[in-house]
């Protein structure tokens, strides 16, 4: 088979991608002293705080700032079809198709021409924390997507509204998964775009929180 200067693109992501943001990943604002990195023990760190007052804590991270995303890529295909190429692509791609219809059932002799969706979409959060002593008064979970275009305002959209969180003391971490739905399960692959995930927690009078972070399952597609 003759050479092409070409490469093998996926169609399909992987839905096993897993992202753990840590207390290091962590962005933290409090209304009274933030919760400090605290080494608990061999292997357990944390964001720790026993709250002096009724206290309002809210702990973020940048999904989009810890993750590579792509704006999606060509088809490349074996067959040497003419053409003047994809716009804004690396090379002219003379053997690749712009100018036929888009992906029919016979892909083959019809390629499509829209890109190929790369990059992350989140599916689901597991909230990793721990109470003690007293109950926290509320813990709730979201997630917005943020989206910058020069000389114009932030443009947040909602993703996960506030969604309620375990509150009550227990001897150990809770592990609580919560899922995006299935309309907001999508690839965020916008220029200029942050995907915040947020908790608040409002804490009682001497209750101890240990925050340890965020795992999230993504799917991904970057080959």
């Amino acid at each position: 088979m003759p050479h092409t200067q070409s490469r093998y693109q996926m169609d399909l992501g992987f839905t096993d991608g897993r992202m753990f943001l840590s207390p290091g990943d962590l962005i933290v604002v409090s209304n009274a002293a933030v919760p400090a990195v605290t080494r608990n023990a061999a292997g357990d760190w944390s964001l720790t705080r026993t709250a002096g007052a009724a206290e309002t804590i809210s702990i973020a991270a940048n999904l989009t700032n810890a993750v590579i995303r792509r704006t999606g890529f060509g088809e490349d295909l074996q067959e040497q079809f003419g053409g003047t190429g994809i716009p804004a692509s690396a090379q002219p791609q003379v053997y690749r198709p712009d100018v036929i219809p888009a992906m029919s059932a016979a892909q083959q002799i019809q390629p499509r021409t829209a890109l190929k969706i790369k990059g992350i979409k989140l599916l689901s959060i597991d909230t990793i924390f721990r109470v003690t002593v007293v109950n926290l008064t509320s813990h709730n979970l979201r997630v917005d997507q943020t989206l910058f275009v020069n000389n114009v305002a932030p443009a947040v959209t909602a993703v996960l509204a506030p969604t309620a969180q375990n509150t009550v003391v227990q001897a150990n971490p809770y592990v609580q998964n919560t899922a995006l739905a299935a309309g907001q399960q999508i690839y965020r692959n916008l220029v200029d775009q942050e995907l915040w995930i947020e908790s608040t927690i409002v804490m009682a009078n001497t209750g101890k929180l240990d925050f340890y972070g965020f795992d999230c399952l993504v799917e991904y597609n970057y080959n």
